[in-house]
């Protein structure tokens, strides 16, 4: 897909961007990986006919494990990595 701003920039489809994914992976980057998606606009909700908020977890999860994800990984990317990624240390 592409782009409607700009068409000439393009955007990987699922499969392809799961396929990076698990290549980074395999490159020892698993705890570095976080996934996400917005809804900024209404024609992004299910009620417009968008993928609505449960995307990621309704589709790319069961994609992900159709790829051979381990459940580990799987869990890796959806909660343990972003909160690590959230979690604020004050200095000492």
């Amino acid at each position: 897909s592409s782009y409607k701003a700009n068409p000439a920039i393009d955007h990987p489809n699922d499969a392809t961007k799961l396929q990076h994914i698990s290549w980074l992976i395999s490159e020892g980057y698993g705890d570095k990986i976080t996934i996400a998606h917005d809804i900024c606009t209404n024609h992004r909700l299910v009620r417009y006919g968008g993928h609505g908020y449960f995307y990621i977890l309704k589709h790319i999860v069961p994609l992900m494990r159709d790829r051979g994800f381990s459940e580990e990984a799987i869990n890796k990317i959806l909660v343990d990595n972003p909160a690590s990624a959230l979690t604020f240390v004050p200095p000492a």
